[in-house]
């Protein structure tokens, strides 16, 4: 994903955090954390964005790479109930339902980045103010926001398929700026300074004439959603549920593509594809899944520093 992209989705993470559909057994905790999120929202561009600018591991740590294999895994986690990803392949009948994994490591950058957003809280929270081994809250608020990159990156199907669509016609390229092509159309951004203007509940501020439906569906759905803390029944941790994620966004790419296309498929003749759902609908349901992810995996991190504080 894009610039822009990564940034809203990590604040629109925030306001799914801020709903009333949350849970009262974690409103506490996620109201704590919204309000602490609010001081450093102006860093999210940056923030977010540090992965591609600085760290520079795409070929690694923001993929996980499958191809089909006849015989191969056919074993996929199970998502919690109210993901899109789960309830699209309940049967898994597609051509690339046999697997096995050729390269990546997105889970366990994950699952590190969770780990270290932790130490580096116990860390702030022992130390004396003013201790130069204590990380700064900007530090840790750029942890949080790098891992919504990564986590946000396992929910672009081509970023779990081993077809090389970043190659030939850039197809990838080319999906991800539309999607950034919406965000940038449908909210108001202060791009000279990098940021995002907020409107007075302190969320990204949507152009007053911006008419577009799939970023009207995710604006209703973080709002009415169904919020489960769980990683769903097969996963106990940020890795097994970024794992499973990765396993159903590699078979939303073949949903997508079908397997006899290769990488001289440009952007228009992707969009003539015979898909159904058309991609659009494809959009609304990876957004929204992608959201909620990050708002997961952030709130876990919180309530296990919590946890250990209390």
């Amino acid at each position: 994903m894009k610039q822009y992209t990564h940034a809203w989705l990590a604040l629109m993470a925030i306001k799914r955090l801020n709903q009333e559909i949350i849970p009262d057994n974690l409103k506490e905790s996620c109201n704590s954390l919204v309000s602490w999120f609010k001081s450093y929202r102006d860093d999210v561009v940056k923030g977010a964005w540090y992965p591609d600018a600085v760290i520079k591991d795409m070929a690694t740590s923001h993929v996980l790479k499958f191809s089909p294999k006849p015989n191969g895994d056919k074993r996929f986690k199970k998502l919690p109930g109210n993901y899109y990803f789960s309830k699209r392949w309940n049967n898994f009948s597609v051509d690339a339902n046999a697997y096995e994994i050729e390269s990546g490591n997105l889970p366990d950058r994950c699952e590190a980045l969770a780990h270290s957003l932790i130490d580096n809280l116990k860390m702030q929270y022992k130390e004396h103010k003013g201790s130069p081994i204590a990380p700064t809250s900007n530090h840790v608020a750029n942890l949080f926001f790098m891992l919504s990159h990564y986590v946000a990156d396992a929910h672009v199907p081509l970023h779990c398929d081993v077809r090389p669509f970043s190659d030939g016609k850039h197809l990838h390229a080319d999906i991800e700026k539309y999607w950034d092509d919406k965000v940038r159309k449908c909210y108001e951004i202060d791009f000279k300074n990098k940021r995002f203007y907020y409107d007075k509940n302190g969320f990204p501020l949507q152009k007053a004439n911006a008419n577009d439906l799939v970023m009207s569906f995710i604006e209703n759905k973080i709002e009415s959603r169904k919020f489960i803390f769980g990683w769903g029944a097969d996963n106990n941790n940020t890795w097994d549920f970024m794992s499973a994620i990765c396993q159903h966004s590699y078979l939303t790419a073949y949903k997508i593509i079908p397997a006899d296309k290769d990488n001289s498929l440009d952007w228009d003749e992707f969009l003539t594809l015979n898909v159904n759902p058309d991609f659009d609908v494809y959009s609304k349901e990876l957004l929204v899944d992608a959201i909620e992810s990050i708002a997961k995996v952030w709130i876990h991190v919180w309530r296990r520093y919590l946890d250990w504080r209390n």
